[in-house]
């Protein structure tokens, strides 16, 4: 068994900035995120013409106050959650970092897209004691979990689709049969990453199409070969999560489980039975709509994510319950997205304090140290 990486002995040279955007690009961001959402709420606009504004937000205020603390600790346990699946990919952190590591770079993801949360976090590791190598595995891993999770739920919930045979319509069915033809694309590379022998044999395969493809183009080849590119890569992988995987498993399913259930608990709330929308159905739709975040195009996916649900998930429930679809559905974002933006910007402020105070007591020994000599 590999021994686990160590911590540093000495803390870092200094306390390491948080990202401080300028009032500009914040008001230029905030402008991107309502144009997004703008253009979804006119795109259901024209594909439902049942769609009011006034019984959408009846529909959100029709939360009692049972209702509206059961959904306030829903959106507490999913932080949770991901304080848990942060700090089981790093040795020896406990929870109430994992949750400082998970919402502060996702308060940057969710105004900036791309991989912006990456660097803000390996920044927490290091100034945390973790040397450079243990920080940029636990992001590598963390990354390659939340990649490789939203690849394979579309894959799941297409299948899921197809089994149940869950109704959909239009665009949802295309992407529903998309997901299915993903589920079997997912299930050959698998099969192929399962063994080192069966990776190399790929990537020579692959080699060869590529340098012929080269040569119809005239082109030379060089660098690495693909083959060893692969090999590598899948070691690289085993390694981050050697020790650790069952953790992180484990702390995936109980993610999946908590956002699915408040999801579930949003749209229940607002008013759609479970005879027009089974658990089923919601978890395949949200699957789908986790798998169209792999690639992040808008700040928080703003515009995306909504018309995906709404999109699928009005068809499953009937047009009749579109106004309540799109009720459940605000709210469970504006407490899976919006809420972490704020949440996210008290947890680097957190953050912060804590290092300025470790350093200002480190400070103080040193002071106390020199009197006594």
């Amino acid at each position: 068994m590999a021994a686990e990486p160590a911590l540093t002995d000495e803390p870092p040279d200094e306390i390491p900035d948080a990202p401080r955007p300028g009032a500009v690009k914040i008001v230029l961001r905030i402008v991107v995120m309502l144009v997004g959402l703008t253009v979804a709420g006119i795109a259901l606009s024209f594909a439902f013409d049942d769609l009011d504004l006034g019984e959408i937000v009846d529909a959100a205020r029709s939360l009692d106050d049972a209702e509206t603390v059961a959904v306030l600790g829903g959106a507490g346990v999913v932080i949770w959650a991901e304080a848990l699946l942060t700090a089981s990919i790093v040795p020896g952190l406990p929870a109430r970092r994992g949750a400082l590591a998970w919402l502060g770079p996702t308060a940057v993801a969710s105004l900036i897209p791309g991989p912006s949360d990456m660097p803000v976090r390996y920044r927490m590791f290091t100034s945390w004691g973790y040397d450079s190598s243990v920080a940029g595995t636990a992001v590598t891993g963390n990354a390659l979990l939340n990649i490789g999770t939203k690849l394979l739920l579309p894959a799941v919930a297409g299948v899921g689709i197809a089994v149940a045979d869950i109704p959909l319509e239009g665009v949802a069915s295309t992407i529903a049969t998309a997901a299915v033809i993903l589920a079997l694309l997912i299930a050959a590379g698998a099969f192929v990453l399962g063994s080192a022998r069966r990776t190399e044999a790929f990537g020579r395969l692959l080699d060869r199409i590529w340098a012929a493809t080269m040569r119809l183009l005239r082109r030379e080849t060089s660098g690495p070969q693909l083959a060893d590119r692969l090999v590598t890569q899948r070691t690289t992988s085993l390694e981050v999560l050697q020790g650790r995987w069952v953790k992180a498993i484990a702390s995936l399913v109980l993610v999946t489980a908590a956002r699915v259930s408040l999801l579930v608990m949003c749209l229940r709330f607002v008013g759609i039975p479970e005879s027009a929308l089974s658990w089923a159905a919601i978890f395949c739709v949200w699957a789908i709509v986790r798998g169209l975040t792999v690639i992040p195009i808008m700040p928080g996916n703003a515009g995306i994510s909504e018309l995906a649900y709404v999109g699928m998930l009005t068809p499953i429930a009937g047009s009749a319950y579109v106004n309540q679809v799109t009720a459940g559905m605000l709210i469970f974002r504006i407490l899976t997205w919006l809420l972490m933006i704020p949440a996210g910007g008290v947890a680097l402020g957190l953050w912060r304090f804590g290092l300025r105070r470790a350093a200002s007591l480190d400070s103080d020994h040193d002071d106390d140290h020199d009197d006594m000599k």
